[in-house]
């Protein structure tokens, strides 16, 4: 076996660990406060310690657990700040990709397509737990369609937090979300940059106060 089949061998047993691992967090099988020890999870994943290491080491970047040199990895609580520092990163990123998504859709150069079967998983989830991961594909999807892979791979860390707080908080503004999205594409359909940039950021804003309230009082877990 060669050296470079190893090393990808090794990077998807990481990828299969770290998306494990964001699943029983999200569904809160895994709960805030809780150590995440390397050896256990080697024998609950069956693999050796590194791709466990290499997928702790993901979610540390992402904010979900913070590493401990002699006890492993606990999983973080979620804050105030952490809400309030999320929606603030996403305020700068999605409104600008928005309006050039709009710009390049209309003209053709992207195609709505994924879009608006994102919207219909919106509209009608067909699983439990689906709404929350298709909301915020439908917004990864508009930064893709801006074209700028930047955004796109700044965006991307963001979204498996975004679907725990989303959890956690239970957030209402079902229906609104849902009109709101129909509005978004509208608007990126249209070519209508500046309407759709707009639309994005109240969207994103007003769905900010709900989970700052439900923070204010303690989770059900």
């Amino acid at each position: 076996m060669s050296m470079q089949t190893v090393a990808s061998d090794g990077s998807a047993l990481a990828e299969r660990v770290y998306r494990d691992l964001l699943r029983a967090i999200i569904d809160g099988e895994l709960r805030p406060g809780a150590w995440l020890k390397e050896r256990d999870l080697s024998e609950r994943f069956d693999v050796s310690r590194v791709p466990v290491r290499q997928a702790l080491q993901r979610l540390e970047s992402e904010g979900f657990v913070v590493m401990s040199r002699n006890r492993g990895a606990r999983l973080t609580a979620i804050t105030r700040e952490d809400v309030e520092e999320l929606f603030d990163a996403r305020l700068c990123i999605e409104p600008y990709a928005t309006r050039h998504a709009a710009v390049r859709v209309h003209a053709g150069l992207e195609s709505p397509d994924r879009l608006r079967e994102l919207l219909g998983r919106v509209l009608d989830p067909q699983e439990d737990g689906e709404l929350g991961a298709s909301n915020l594909a439908f917004h990864l999807e508009i930064v893709h369609l801006s074209g700028n892979r930047i955004l796109e791979r700044s965006l991307k860390p963001m979204l498996g937090r975004m679907e725990w707080i989303f959890r956690l908080t239970h957030t209402t503004r079902v229906h609104e979300h849902a009109v709101e999205h129909e509005q978004l594409l509208d608007a990126i359909l249209a070519g209508r940059g500046d309407v759709a940039a707009a639309q994005s950021y109240a969207h994103i804003e007003q769905a900010k106060g709900p989970i700052l309230e439900a923070l204010s009082t303690p989770f059900e877990w």
